[in-house]
């Protein structure tokens, strides 16, 4: 007998899989010039059956991307516009579509085949914490098996091959306990896009999925290593997320990791939290957000015995991933 696992779906997972087809972002970005009617927009994204074309503007409409309103002064006539979340769904897009041009395979076009694979790769490693295990240094298969026990070995290899093929991870040379997997670069810069995508959820979508302390580990343990750091920059330092309340825990628990710099390295990074860290910086899911995409790091809270550490570690971690937003 088999059993079927149902894969959790993560912040940020909704808005994502929208894009994982390309009608959804033609549909999208036609209307950033005004309202569209029907025919209009089967004009401006190329020929689709309407019926698709329908279902796609039902989608936007449903997560806030398109409201319909009335065309003025013709009977019965209605046009649909960007709606509250259809800036925000633009500028996925346009992270994503960063990103897809960043693929060390070659360039991907936002509204490819290719696309759809890279976009749906990346969402399944999301949602299934495989880019958390990853994000902790290379593991073999069997690794990856012990510490993700709720998928099955023959969808966790899945998994893997996807997300290999699309160049988001690679094979370290064959190991005796078996080959290493180890997250590339690329995969570490997919927080960009996964983080606007959360921001949009929980600024326009009801019902969206909480920020868990998955999330906020993997976001920290991937993007960590790619922050630049000043030549002398040294000590510890734990950056800490405060996570959503669930019907298990209505508390707001922190999550995070604690990080140590040597001579402007990274030296070593681990998940979890301490009670007394030497330094420190903590924030909400809000404030993270806002402070990494926008730049708004004073509404982060930092302290400790050198709070100039906690301030270069966050201001390198969004150079390395979100300087172009």
């Amino acid at each position: 007998m088999t059993t079927t696992v149902i894969e959790e779906v993560r912040a940020g997972a909704r808005v994502l899989c929208l894009f994982e087809g390309p009608l959804h972002i033609k549909v999208l970005r036609a209307h950033a010039d005004g309202p569209c009617r029907l025919s209009e927009l089967q004009e401006r994204v190329g020929w689709s059956p309407e019926a698709t074309v329908r279902g796609a503007i039902r989608n936007l409409q449903e997560c806030g991307g398109l409201v319909k309103e009335r065309v003025d002064g013709q009977r019965n006539a209605v046009a649909t516009v960007l709606g509250p979340a259809g800036a925000d769904l633009l500028q996925v897009a346009d992270a994503l579509e960063s990103w897809l041009g960043e693929c060390p395979r070659g360039s991907i076009e936002l509204e490819s085949d290719h696309a759809k694979v890279a976009v749906k790769a990346l969402a399944g490693g999301w949602n299934s914490s495989l880019m958390r295990a990853l994000g902790t240094g290379p593991k073999t298969l069997t690794e990856l098996s012990n510490e993700i026990p709720e998928m099955s070995y023959s969808a966790l290899e899945r998994r893997l091959a996807w997300m290999r093929t699309t160049g988001q991870i690679e094979a370290l040379p064959k190991e005796p306990h078996g080959t290493p997997y180890v997250a590339t670069d690329w995969l570490r810069r997919a927080i960009t896009p996964l983080a606007m995508a959360t921001r949009c959820e929980r600024r326009h979508m009801e019902g969206g999925q909480p920020i868990t302390e998955v999330e906020v580990e993997t976001a920290f343990l991937l993007g960590l290593p790619m922050a630049p750091l000043p030549e002398g920059a040294a000590g510890t330092c734990m950056i800490a997320m405060q996570t959503d309340a669930t019907e298990d825990n209505e508390q707001l628990p922190f999550a995070g990791v604690t990080a140590r710099i040597e001579e402007g390295k990274l030296s070593s990074w681990s998940a979890g939290i301490e009670a007394k860290p030497a330094t420190w910086v903590v924030g909400s899911a809000e404030a993270w957000l806002n402070a990494m995409i926008s730049g708004h790091f004073e509404i982060l809270r930092i302290g400790g015995s050198d709070p100039q550490l906690a301030a270069d570690l966050i201001t390198g971690l969004r150079f390395a991933l979100f300087i172009d937003w």
